[in-house]
């Protein structure tokens, strides 16, 4: 039951956000093929995504981990990652790196209320995963929010793969 609900939950990700996903992927390249980096801060356990870019087998291109000595420019990317999209830490530091010029990119599932770091990111890709999928008892269980978060980021990587492999950088 968990397999098919993940997999739900992908197919989902992947048919509601394909082009946001695509344009994030643009951006991201274009850092990449000129004088930017990709940076990744995770909120919670979506501190994954930094594990992922610190000892993952596929970083991408210019991509590292966010430590605050930065100093981030226009051409610089930043990813963002939280449960929710209404993350209060989230949002201050989308502020932050946005003061600094870089262009933010926010994955997190999006709340029923408002959402204001959804708002404030210059891009939001939502992982959908807005609570636990199995029923078990008289409760729910398995809150993928760090599965989708990755799913995502692993999106990001094949489609960004693709464009810059035009321009021939590893």
């Amino acid at each position: 039951m968990l397999a098919t609900q993940i997999t739900g939950l992908f197919r989902g990700i992947h048919e509601k956000e394909e082009f946001q996903i695509e344009d994030v992927a643009r951006s991201l390249s274009q850092a990449i093929v000129g004088d930017g980096s990709i940076y990744v801060k995770g909120f919670g356990e979506m501190e994954a995504i930094e594990s992922e870019v610190r000892s993952g087998p596929e970083p991408l291109p210019k991509q590292y981990v966010y430590e605050p000595s930065v100093q981030l420019s226009h051409l610089d990317r930043v990813i963002v990652a939280a449960r929710f999209a209404d993350d209060e830490a989230a949002l201050s530091y989308i502020q932050k790196v946005q003061n600094e010029g870089a262009e933010v990119i926010l994955i997190a599932a999006a709340t029923k209320e408002k959402n204001p770091a959804k708002d404030q990111a210059d891009f939001f890709i939502d992982t959908k995963a807005n609570g636990p999928l199995l029923p078990f008892e008289m409760d729910r269980v398995g809150f993928p929010s760090t599965i989708a978060m990755l799913y995502v980021h692993q999106a990001l990587f094949v489609t960004v793969k693709e464009i810059t492999d035009e321009y021939d950088i590893d």
